[in-house]
């Protein structure tokens, strides 16, 4: 159903990805100001008031890896962050502003939220979470043999990145999940298109009991 995604668009991206387009809701945020890297909050306020709950959240480029923050909030049970990104998103800035690499300081506040955990690699995926869990996933904790973001990147291989995300799926409550890196190049989007689609798959069959038919299967395209 499309009402389980939904797409928050601040550039366009989106329309260069019809099949996902084609599977969620599109809110087209592109005459939005002064909203990438950073944002105030009377904009968090009105991007919060436009957005409804969804399944799975997709964000767009890493510079809008703030608005997750809108997510969380609306959780009003005890819960755990689990969050796949090359960046702690948790720097220390004396400003009213949210920022992208600091949200993770600001979602720290929540009174619900019981802890942190950072995912770089397979091996730092948390052992026992005793929460239900949030997944906030950026796709610059992956390779630029994979997929070029236009920035610094981790050294996760695609099939890592999604053998972990169905293992937490599996393993754990998910009370919501938003997927943010997107490329600038277009020639990368189509690669960057086939991640999201076997990401959600995996979080919505896994997590909701839905079975979708998105593939070809990653595992069967060249790179």
């Amino acid at each position: 159903m499309k009402e389980d995604v939904l797409l928050l668009d601040f550039e366009g991206v989106y329309l260069f990805q019809p099949r996902l387009l084609e599977r969620s809701k599109h809110l087209d945020l592109r005459h939005l100001r002064s909203v990438k890297y950073m944002c105030d909050q009377t904009t968090l306020t009105l991007v919060g008031k436009l957005v409804e709950r969804a399944k799975v959240v997709f964000l767009g480029d890493s510079a809008y890896h703030h608005f997750s923050y809108i997510f969380l909030t609306l959780i009003d049970t005890p819960f755990e962050l689990v969050v796949f990104d090359n960046h702690r998103d948790d720097m220390r800035k004396n400003s009213t502003l949210l920022p992208c690499d600091g949200w993770i300081r600001v979602a720290k506040k929540l009174r619900n939220l019981e802890a942190v955990h950072i995912v770089r690699r397979k091996n730092d995926l948390p052992k026992c979470l005793e929460h239900p869990i949030y997944l906030s996933i950026d796709k610059d904790v992956l390779s630029d043999r994979f997929l070029k973001l236009g920035w610094d990147q981790g050294t996760m291989k695609p099939e890592e990145l999604l053998e972990a995300v169905k293992l937490l799926c599996k393993e754990f409550e998910i009370v919501g999940v938003d997927i943010s890196g997107e490329p600038r190049d277009a020639l990368q989007m189509k690669r960057s298109e086939d991640i999201n689609l076997e990401l959600l798959t995996i979080i919505l069959k896994h997590s909701y009991g839905e079975s979708l038919s998105l593939k070809p299967s990653l595992h069967d395209r060249r790179v």
